[in-house]
């Protein structure tokens, strides 16, 4: 049989029909239900005595949707893949992917709507996992990227992501404007982890790290230097607001008491170098190094202090 022939087989055609993976509903001008074949039972649920001669709204869920998909086949005669809400029988509704044509006579007068359905549930299931996944995968990937920047006992930014975010800021400011560098160095740390063991001595870091914290502006960028030093970046601070903010971390470590063993606590100094960019420094580096030269006198001259200029110290 040839296919002229096939479809002029009203038998052939209905096995056809029915034979099709998708859903065929065939509306008349009245839009009731005239053809409910292919896997139309197997996607709604509906026996065919139930949706013959009936409204074909009754397969969609909600009026919205169908008629936005009534207004688009009014307008372009034909519709491909329009994802819409259906309703099972029973009325839970699902993700159905809608293709229909107008079926018109050789006047131009309607005839009806064919419509082809595909259950899009579990595509719609599968794409909804990958977006979980993605999600769950994204908060994977900036838990390790936090993890691969932060000291996980103080919390602060390892040296290298905090001067690289520390450039990256001076990179997007105006290259006159001040920009401070304090670099703090707790005293004699050594011999709290010798008396008191490192436990203790994790305990001074992360104290340190706090009154950092706490002192330091919103936007201003703390890091740990490494072993027992911490730097702060200040943008916009000149080397006078970069020096009082190293002095009220100063006195802030000073006053903080630190539990030991026994129901003790001990107290603890740090010393400074401070400088600034554009007044010390030509740029942020340099500005780094001279703030490190700074420290290293100010741990010469007794430490507990504060070095902002090569020849002058402030004391407790």
């Amino acid at each position: 049989m040839d296919l002229v022939g096939l479809l002029s087989d009203a038998d052939a055609l209905q096995l056809l029909l029915f034979a099709c993976p998708d859903g065929v509903v065939v509306a008349d001008p009245e839009e009731r239900v005239i053809l409910y074949a292919g896997a139309s039972e197997a996607i709604f649920g509906f026996a065919p005595i139930d949706v013959l001669h009936k409204p074909v709204s009754r397969l969609f869920a909600g009026e919205e949707g169908y008629r936005q998909f009534r207004q688009r086949l009014a307008a372009e005669g034909r519709v491909v893949n329009m994802e819409i809400t259906a309703a099972r029988e029973g009325g839970s509704p699902f993700a159905a992917a809608v293709s229909a044509v107008v079926l018109r006579d050789r006047y131009g007068a309607e005839l009806g709507v064919a419509m082809y359905v595909r259950d899009h549930s579990k595509v719609r299931a599968i794409e909804e996992a990958l977006r979980d996944n993605n999600r769950r995968l994204n908060e994977l990937v900036r838990t390790l990227n936090h993890v691969a920047q932060h000291d996980q006992l103080t919390g602060m930014l390892y040296r290298g992501s905090a001067i690289e975010a520390a450039e990256a800021m001076a990179a997007s400011r105006d290259s006159a404007s001040a920009f401070g560098v304090a670099l703090f160095d707790l005293d004699g740390f050594k011999s709290i982890n010798d008396n008191y063991g490192h436990l203790v001595g994790d305990e001074v870091l992360a104290a340190l790290a706090s009154v950092l914290r706490s002192t330091a502006r919103h936007g201003d960028i703390l890091g740990r230097f490494g072993g027992e030093e911490f730097i702060a970046f200040l943008p916009g601070a000149t080397l006078d607001a970069a020096r009082s903010f190293a002095e009220r971390v100063r006195l802030a470590v000073a006053r903080t008491r630190i539990p030991i063993p026994g129901g003790e606590s001990i107290s603890v100094t740090v010393s400074a170098g401070v400088s600034d960019v554009p007044g010390s420094a030509p740029d942020l580096r340099a500005a780094i190094r001279i703030a490190d030269d700074r420290l290293l006198a100010a741990k010469r001259v007794g430490r507990n202090r504060v070095v902002w200029q090569d020849q002058e110290v402030s004391a407790a």
